[in-house]
């Protein structure tokens, strides 16, 4: 995934066809084989997503509804796996506490300690 892709083809739609249609399936699976031993790990407290999507998002790097669907956006595929955990640990956590409280990010703290870094180095490599 760090190296290169050459593509010969005059039509740069096919390119960017094929490329995206790379990452989803790329994305797939990596993201769930990271998201699995998180996922058993937070059935200590009694939760489980419903279901975990992967999908192209434009504002958010993932998501947890109500209902405890965690949705990843595609594009964090071409993140660092620390920050891909990161997502998945903080949609997680929302699985407990449904908001950004205190009890929330004393959770992120004890499950994925030192976040902020890929928090941070997130932010910095996607913008």
């Amino acid at each position: 995934l760090r190296g290169f892709l050459e593509v010969y083809t005059p039509d740069r739609a096919e390119v960017r066809s094929l490329l995206r249609a790379w990452y989803e399936a790329h994305a797939e699976v990596k993201f769930r084989q990271y998201a699995a031993p998180w996922i058993e790990r937070f059935k200590r407290y009694n939760v489980e997503p419903d279901t975990l999507v992967i999908q192209w998002m434009e504002k958010r790097w993932g998501s947890c509804t109500p209902k405890g669907k965690i949705l990843l956006n595609t594009e964090l595929i071409k993140a660092p796996r620390g920050c891909i955990e990161y997502v998945i640990v903080h949609e997680l956590c929302h699985l407990v506490h449904h908001n950004h409280s205190r009890a929330f990010f004393d959770l992120q703290a004890r499950e994925l300690p030192g976040w902020e870094r890929w928090k941070e180095r997130l932010e910095r490599v996607m913008v």
